[in-house]
């Protein structure tokens, strides 16, 4: 089926593509004090899986960064095959995940950290390898 001359595949894919780009997004420039409690209630729920709330949730903010900018590039490199595009959009993901970092001053309690933006750019490798894997 297509949808305005585009194949239905695809226009699902870029949709969900853009929905997930939204939301880490929003996540990504909520409020510091909102931000540390929303990982610090996760710490407390998932703190069966490690005696120490404290290291838990600073493996979990950590973690946060890679799995939010894998899924990212595995649906935008999605998105790309449905479309028979070429792959080099996903360069705007590496640039994307240094100023979603260099944005985070604007935003009450929130401050850039190159740590961050190596945790970015890690998603971002795991999800250029397993594309490329998938080949």
């Amino acid at each position: 089926r297509r949808t305005g001359g585009l194949p239905l595949a695809f226009s699902l894919s870029l949709g969900l593509t853009a929905l997930w780009f939204l939301f880490m997004t929003w996540l990504s420039h909520q409020n510091g004090e909102d931000t540390s409690k929303t990982s610090r209630e996760l710490a407390e729920r998932l703190s069966f899986l490690q005696e120490d709330e404290e290291t838990l949730n600073y493996r979990l903010r950590c973690a946060a960064h890679v799995v939010t900018y894998l899924i990212l590039v595995l649906l935008l490199g999605v998105t790309l095959e449905l479309g028979g595009l070429p792959y080099w959009p996903l360069g705007a993901v590496l640039v994307w995940s240094w100023v979603d970092e260099a944005t985070k001053p604007l935003v009450r309690g929130r401050h850039f950290s190159w740590r961050d933006v190596g945790l970015n750019w890690l998603g971002c490798g795991l999800g250029f390898a397993f594309l490329w894997l998938c080949r």
